[in-house]
């Protein structure tokens, strides 16, 4: 071994501390970068000499720079991720619908019936007072009126949830659009033997959104390149093609369907006759995400609540009716609807265009009043005024109107708690995921300029080996003189 070879030793360790020192400027530089995996410089001994008998190293080469990553712990959190944020778009939507329910508030749809059926047991006892039969018209318009405005917050959070689904398709894809342009700039980086350290800390980035988006699967090249599929089977990504994910107004009323086109770079245009379906009414469960959170809040949350809604206001229309046009209103009139009988929903439900203050039947035929004239007869309001603690038949079970709507209050708040835990463990899943990733993959500046020192140091040294060389030489040289 000569001089020679001191001097390759020592040039090898400057330029090995010198990467080292440049990857740790690296990780200090992107400590707050979103997605950046701290990478750390792999060392090894360059290939051993002999010298005199003896084998002896010829100094130091990187071996590698590589990024502390977990592929478990990245899918993991893409899974995660799909879970929590189909959770979250549900519990968003139960907490605007359950103050509609509230059963604590005093001019609530359960507050407005229970006074209908009040006012019908105050006019039993004046049944020809003026006061009174206006009170019924008021309070039966006030029931009105309030199955009205809770049809109207179903309504507008399942059009708001339709709507949504625009803008997420529209993320997803540009989601795509990104990675497969970083699938594309890994390939190029690979090819002249660089290190895509930073582009597929991006491509995993991207991949996580994605997942907050939409359900998905992914697979990684050999490569290293990501293709991602949707729940069905629909690719999204494939290399460096995307497709575009869509919306498609169908039905009546019109609802979106989820279309997907075909993959390019950039993808075909729409075609909803040819594309493919990737979700439409009812496969939100199956998509997962926010996406198929979303697309559950509209098909079968507000559908459920709506349900039960219409199934109480057409018991009401239905029964009022049977037992108002029984009986017989102040003007000797009989056969008289309480309610318009086309209107049996929450949505249509209305007072009956012929009813008036005294056209309310409050009187029935008597032995004593065959044929009710006498302004005091009120069979017919005692049995309007019963019907609200009367039991019928209902898709869940016998019950009053008060317990039904009741229950269907519980429905909601049970519900909506039971959104809120599930949401909230789904959240410090995530959380933990999360600092799981941050102790594994991010960076720490305390680690990093403790790093630095001792690369700076390293680099130091290499260099007094190189001038301790020179010494060596100018000597040797002095003695030829």
């Amino acid at each position: 071994m000569g001089i020679n070879t001191l001097f390759d030793i020592a040039s090898s360790g400057i330029t090995a501390q010198r990467l080292a020192i440049e990857v740790t400027g690296e990780n200090i530089s992107n400590v707050n970068t979103e997605g950046y995996s701290r990478q750390r410089v792999i060392m090894e001994n360059k290939p051993v000499g002999t010298a005199n008998g003896f084998a002896l190293g010829t100094g130091v080469q990187i071996a590698a720079v590589q990024r502390s990553y977990d592929n478990m712990l990245q899918l993991q959190l893409v899974n995660a991720n799909s879970t929590y944020q189909e959770g979250l778009a549900q519990q968003s939507a139960l907490e605007q619908i359950e103050p509609t329910f509230n059963s604590l508030t005093s001019d609530g749809l359960g507050t407005a019936v229970a006074n209908l059926f009040g006012a019908f047991q105050d006019l039993s006892v004046n049944p020809s007072g003026a006061a009174e039969r206006q009170a019924v018209l008021t309070r039966a318009q006030i029931t009105v009126d309030s199955f009205h405005q809770a049809d109207s917050t179903l309504t507008s959070v399942a059009s708001t949830a339709d709507s949504n689904l625009v803008g997420i398709t529209a993320e997803v894809t540009d989601n795509a659009r990104n990675l497969a342009l970083v699938n594309q700039q890994i390939m190029a980086t690979s090819a002249v033997g660089g290190s895509p350290n930073e582009l597929l800390d991006q491509r995993d980035l991207l991949l996580r959104k994605l997942s907050e988006q939409t359900g998905i699967s992914y697979t990684i090249a050999s490569d290293n390149t990501a293709s991602v599929t949707l729940p069905g089977g629909g690719q999204l990504v494939s290399s460096t093609r995307y497709a575009t994910l869509y919306t498609n107004a169908t039905g009546t009323p019109a609802t979106n369907d989820i279309m997907l086109s075909g993959l390019g770079n950039p993808p075909p245009a729409n075609a909803p006759g040819t594309d493919t379906l990737v979700g439409t009414v009812g496969d939100g469960a199956t998509i997962g995400g926010k996406l198929g959170g979303t697309m559950e809040v509209r098909d079968s949350i507000v559908p459920k609540y709506r349900s039960l809604l219409d199934e109480m206001a057409n018991q009401i229309v239905t029964q009022v009716n049977t037992v108002h046009k029984a009986g017989y209103a102040l003007d000797g009139t009989t056969g008289n609807n309480f309610f318009d009988p086309a209107g049996v929903t929450a949505g249509n439900i209305a007072l009956d265009s012929g009813i008036s203050a005294v056209k309310i039947a409050a009187g029935l035929p008597t032995a004593s009043d065959p044929i009710p004239t006498s302004s005091g007869n009120n069979v017919n309001a005692v049995k309007l005024a019963n019907l609200g603690s009367t039991s019928f038949a209902f898709s869940t079970g016998s019950a009053t109107l008060g317990n039904f709507y009741n229950s269907l209050v519980s429905q909601v708040g049970v519900d909506t708690e039971g959104t809120q835990n599930v949401t909230s463990q789904n959240a410090a899943f995530v959380k933990q995921l999360n600092a799981l990733r941050s102790s594994n993959s991010e960076v720490s500046l305390d680690e990093e300029l403790l790093n630095l020192t001792k690369y700076q140091r390293a680099f130091q040294g290499s260099a007094k080996v190189v001038n301790a060389g020179s010494d060596m030489l100018d000597t040797i040289l002095n003695m030829v003189r």
